[in-house]
């Protein structure tokens, strides 16, 4: 069914899933490299903390979050990034 035939919802519903599926392709490149987006728990795992760490630094901010609809990721460069940048400031 292509466009013109769709009903409005069902329109207004494709663009929304393409205007998601751009903004995920948006945050996972970065200059031109795929950057990989991890869960709590794969963040948890290579920075060798509890995944409780990563909630909570996440909810307070500290550490860059990107939300996907209801679930949370995390790009491993830019939480490292922000965690020199913590121990760097008095």
């Amino acid at each position: 069914m292509n466009e013109h035939t769709q009903n409005p919802v069902e329109l207004l519903i494709h663009q929304i899933r393409q205007a998601v599926r751009e903004e995920i392709l948006a945050a996972t490149a970065q200059n031109g490299h795929a950057r990989e987006l991890l869960t709590p728990e794969q963040l948890a795992e290579r920075l060798k903390v509890p995944v409780s760490w990563v909630y909570e630094q996440s909810r307070q901010g500290h550490i860059p979050t990107h939300r996907i609809g209801r679930y949370i990721r995390f790009d491993l460069r830019e939480v490292m990034e922000s965690q020199k940048k913590r121990e760097a400031t008095p």
